[in-house]
């Protein structure tokens, strides 16, 4: 099935190589019928916790809802604290 990932902040280094676009824009990705956020990180080679939160056709999910064909899907890191 084909879905629309986006990645954020240090995730962006995990964008396929050959993947047309800028770092910041989405790209198109094949991935299994049933698939989940965290299969997906998998996929494309992110380690396990660098995944923080999932948001699918643009409402957060749980890292393990199933994806199906034509989903928008953003993946975000941890979100670092700063200076108040």
């Amino acid at each position: 099935m084909e879905i629309e990932v986006k990645l954020y902040g240090q995730l962006r280094r995990y964008r396929p190589e050959g993947v047309a676009g800028a770092p910041h824009q989405p790209f198109a990705w094949q991935s299994a019928e049933g698939d989940t956020a965290v299969a997906l990180a998998h996929e494309l080679g992110i380690p396990d916790g660098l995944v923080n939160a999932v948001a699918v056709n643009g409402t957060a999910v749980d890292l393990t809802a199933p994806l199906h064909p034509g989903d928008k899907v953003s993946l975000f890191p941890p979100s670092a604290g700063g200076d108040i």
